[in-house]
C-alpha cells in the first residue's frame, strides 16, 4: 500500500488559508512533516493552528524550526524529518495558501494503480488575484510525487525537484490557489522577497501599496498590478469545502477592500476585454477537462 506524507514550509508572514489546508489534507494524507522558516521556535504565529490541526491531536504532525535562506534549503529540511521514508511512500507537495478539493482523497486513495513509471501526479489551480470572485489563471501544478532516496530540491526560488525520474500524469482536478487574496502590503512583501533571491519580474513599491491600502484609495496598487486587472476572469465553480468558513469570515473583515477591488476591475473590463476573457476561460477549462481520459486510462477517476 502507499504511504502518503505532506511536506510543507511557512515562514514569518501571516498564513490566513494555513487552517483550511490542513484540513483539506487530513482525510488524505497520513503524515505531515512542516519546516517552520518564522525563526521563532515555539513562538511561531503558525503555531496555534498547527497545534489545532487534526494532525496535531492524532500525533501525525513533525515540525522542525529553521531560519529561511532560500526555498530550496526549506523544502529539503522536510525530507529529512521523515525517517520512515521508503520506496512506497507518495508526497503531496503543498503551499499554505493553497487548499485542495474533496477529491483528492479519492485520487490519494487510489495511488497504487499506478506503474512505478509514473512518479508525478498533477493537478491544476485556480490562481485568485485579489479577490474570491475573479482568477487570472488555471495552472497544471505538482500535487504529489514519489519519494526516492536521492530527492532533493535545487534553486532559491521556484526551486526545481531533481532525483525523482519518472512520467508524469495530469488528472482533471482542481483546487484553489489564493495566496493574492491578501492586503496589497503582504503581496507587496512577498514580490520583495522573491526579488531579493533572484526572480525577475514586478518590481512593487511596498510603501505606496501600504498607503493606498489605509487611505482606502488603492491607486498605487491599481498602477503596480495594471498588468493583472485586465487578465481576470469571473469564477463561476465551487471553492473547496475546507475553505468555506476562511472565506466567509475573510469577507466580512475586508468587505470593503473587495468592494474596491470589484470597481477596480470593472474600470479594466471593456466589453473587448471581457469577449477576449471568456475565450481565455473556455480554453483553461478544455485544458484540465481533457485529463479525463488520463485518468479513465489509470483508474484514477
Amino acid at each position: 500500500m502507499a504511504r502518503i506524507v505532506g511536506h510543507l514550509i511557512v515562514g514569518a508572514r501571516p498564513e490566513p488559508f494555513l487552517g483550511a489546508l490542513l484540513e483539506s489534507l487530513a482525510p488524505a494524507v497520513e503524515r505531515l512533516f512542516v519546516n517552520d522558516n518564522s525563526g521563532l521556535g515555539e513562538r511561531s504565529p503558525h503555531a496555534p493552528t498547527l497545534a489545532g490541526s487534526p494532525f496535531a491531536r492524532e500525533g501525525r504532525l513533525r515540525i522542525a524550526h529553521t531560519v529561511f535562506d532560500d526555498f530550496s534549503s526549506a523544502r529539503n529540511v522536510c525530507f529529512a524529518l521523515d525517517t520512515e521514508a521508503d520506496e512506497h511512500t507518495w508526497i503531496a507537495f503543498v503551499d499554505a495558501d493553497e487548499v485542495h478539493a474533496e477529491q483528492f482523497a479519492r485520487i490519494v486513495a487510489r495511488l497504487n494503480r499506478l506503474p512505478r513509471e509514473i512518479a508525478y501526479v498533477d493537478g491544476y489551480t485556480w490562481h485568485f488575484f485579489q479577490t474570491f470572485d475573479w482568477y487570472a489563471s488555471i495552472e497544471r501544478r505538482m500535487s504529489l510525487f514519489r519519494w526516492t532516496p536521492q530527492a532533493r530540491w535545487e534553486g532559491k526560488v521556484h526551486e526545481k525537484l531533481l532525483g525523482v525520474p519518472g512520467r508524469r500524469l495530469a488528472l482533471p482536478y482542481v483546487y484553489g490557489h489564493y495566496g493574492h487574496v491578501v492586503p496589497f502590503q503582504w503581496a507587496a512583501r512577498k514580490e520583495q522577497l522573491y526579488a531579493s533571491l533572484g526572480r525577475p519580474g514586478r518590481q512593487v513599491d511596498e510603501d505606496t501599496a501600504l498607503r493606498a491600502d489605509l487611505a482606502h484609495e488603492y491607486e498605487g496598487a491599481e498602477r503596480t498590478f495594471s498588468d493583472m486587472w485586465p487578465r481576470l476572469m469571473r469564477f463561476r465553480g465551487r471553492h473547496p469545502a475546507a475553505v468555506h468558513d476562511t472565506i466567509a469570515r475573510i469577507r466580512r473583515e475586508r468587505a470593503e477592500h473587495f468592494a474596491t477591488v470589484e470597481e477596480i476591475i470593472a474600470r479594466h473590463q471593456t466589453p473587448l476585454v471581457r469577449l477576449r476573457n471568456l475565450v481565455r476561460r473556455t480554453n483553461y477549462a478544455q485544458r484540465w477537462r481533457l485529463r479525463v481520459f488520463e485518468g479513465l486510462r489509470y483508474g484514477m477517476l
